[in-house]
């Protein structure tokens, strides 16, 4: 699990989106979508639910988020 994977992590979450997400952090969409994949398998299970419409997070997600904000506000603030 690395930092970058978290930010992406925050960002889809703080967008609702996948594609405003990878707008916002200057990458592509699949990059991103392959970025958060890692980081789900690595935590052991999904984050995010994907739908037609944006993004909800799971109950994993919602466990995961305040953990993942923290390392990255944590990060900036150094």
């Amino acid at each position: 699990m690395s930092l970058r994977q978290m930010e992406y992590f925050v960002a889809v979450v703080e967008e609702s989106s996948f594609t405003r997400a990878a707008e916002r952090l200057h990458v592509t969409q699949p990059a991103l979508s392959h970025q958060i994949k890692a980081l789900e398998r690595t935590v052991g299970g999904e984050l995010l639910e994907r739908l037609p419409r944006g993004v909800l997070l799971t109950q994993m997600g919602r466990a995961f988020l305040p953990h993942a904000e923290r390392s990255v506000r944590s990060a900036a603030q150094a």
